[in-house]
């Protein structure tokens, strides 16, 4: 039987750092970059340039690839979509130059977005009689952020990443499974209030909010753990594994204190897993996979290596993937 595998990976960050000091200058903020530094665990990110959308990223990431004679569907995990229709995939399919009329999807799931794309992706390829598919995750966080708002504007960074799947019956990798889950009872911890037909533009500024809020930070940290923890616990019985049974370990760069206590409650080593929201920020629905991408890319991860990433996001979505590794 065929298999699906990610038979190659890139990812793509905007060239300007932006460093706490550089942020608490700008707005005028009473607070210090070494306290933001110890406490949220991050010194910089990379903001894209005015120019930049996120489909930009995402081609950006995609020029990495050889896709000279890609044919097949498109999907886009992406919360900042270039615009409310038509959809970011469909721009994306545009610039890359691609002329055949394979479909091309967004997925709006938030952090989680790319593992509950890649698992639609997978099962497209295996159902019908198409080989190879892209994956991607892009995000430009940094034109939704309320740059008063301590709670956010340190957290969020900008990139994009790409998986190009393949179908082979020889395949050394395959995507050998994945978990995606949505908590309703957690469904508005994280929004972005205004904008859409439940607050719809208001002419008044200072009542519009198109800004990415975070409700209970406490709560959100609570809630993302034990529901990791969880998915964890169930995938691994679920499939008759162990947490040794895994060579690394990627996680949503959402927070390192998260990954952390994690990685502590399991007893996963710092060596088994791939830790750059210091230096990236939260970047969202792309924060997963640009963590494998470069993981792979400084040989922590090899071939042949068995994989487990994971992400939540709001929503609530939680999704998992279990990946042999072929690169």
């Amino acid at each position: 039987m065929s298999k699906v595998w990610i038979k190659d990976i890139a990812f793509y960050v905007p060239e300007r750092k932006v460093t706490n000091d550089e942020i608490i200058e700008a707005h005028s903020l009473k607070m210090k970059a070494a306290w933001i530094e110890k406490r949220i665990g991050i010194t910089h990110r990379r903001w894209a340039s005015e120019d930049q959308a996120a489909s930009d990223l995402a081609v950006e990431a995609a020029k990495k690839l050889n896709l000279k004679s890609f044919k097949g569907s498109i999907w886009v995990s992406t919360i900042s979509q270039d615009y409310y229709t038509p959809s970011t995939a469909s721009i994306v399919k545009a610039k890359l130059g691609l002329t055949d009329d394979l479909p091309a999807m967004d997925v709006n799931n938030a952090c989680a977005g790319q593992i509950f794309a890649l698992d639609c992706a997978v099962s497209r390829l295996k159902t019908n009689d198409e080989n190879e598919a892209l994956v991607f995750a892009t995000e430009v966080r940094s034109r939704f952020l309320n740059m008063k708002d301590r709670r956010t504007v340190f957290l969020f960074g900008d990139g994009a990443v790409v998986f190009h799947l393949e179908k082979s019956d020889d395949a050394p990798g395959e995507v050998e499974w994945c978990i995606c889950k949505t908590i309703p009872s957690h469904d508005l911890e994280i929004l972005v209030p205004d904008g859409g037909s439940q607050n719809p533009y208001k002419e008044e500024a200072e009542k519009f909010h198109p800004y990415i809020k975070m409700q209970d930070g406490e709560k959100i940290f609570q809630a993302t753990t034990e529901s990791l923890l969880d998915i964890i616990d169930e995938a691994l019985s679920k499939n008759n594994l162990t947490v040794d049974d895994y060579d690394y370990y990627v996680f949503h760069q959402g927070n390192g204190a998260i990954i952390s206590k994690v990685c502590d409650k399991l007893g996963i080593p710092s060596e088994k897993t791939w830790v750059n929201f210091g230096t990236y920020g939260n970047t969202s629905s792309a924060s997963m996979g640009i963590a494998l991408a470069e993981a792979h890319k400084l040989g922590k991860i090899k071939k042949g290596n068995r994989v487990l990433v994971m992400a939540m996001g709001a929503g609530f979505h939680i999704g998992m993937a279990s990946i042999k590794w072929g690169i």
